[in-house]
């Protein structure tokens, strides 16, 4: 049985840094689109952009999600 390797503080830091460059990516397309009237043509050609950037922070807030909660649950139960 392969063991599971809890991740530590550091590696849940890191990837709460990937979810805070993801959300700056997602930004960057929100400004992009304030500059259109919303369901102008420009800024309907951008949408596709913005569920890339969706996309890609959702996987990262899942997997820093995820690495919180397998440390947290590492942690030893005070009564």
């Amino acid at each position: 049985m392969a063991t599971q390797t809890i991740p530590t503080l550091s590696t849940i830091a890191r990837l709460l840094d990937e979810v805070d460059e993801w959300y700056a990516r997602v930004r960057k397309v929100r400004q992009r689109l304030e500059r259109h009237r919303p369901g102008s043509e420009p800024y309907l050609d951008l949408l596709p952009d913005l569920e890339t950037e969706l996309d890609a922070l959702k996987l990262k807030v899942e997997h820093a999600h995820q690495a919180l909660e397998e440390f947290e649950d590492s942690l030893p139960k005070s009564d």
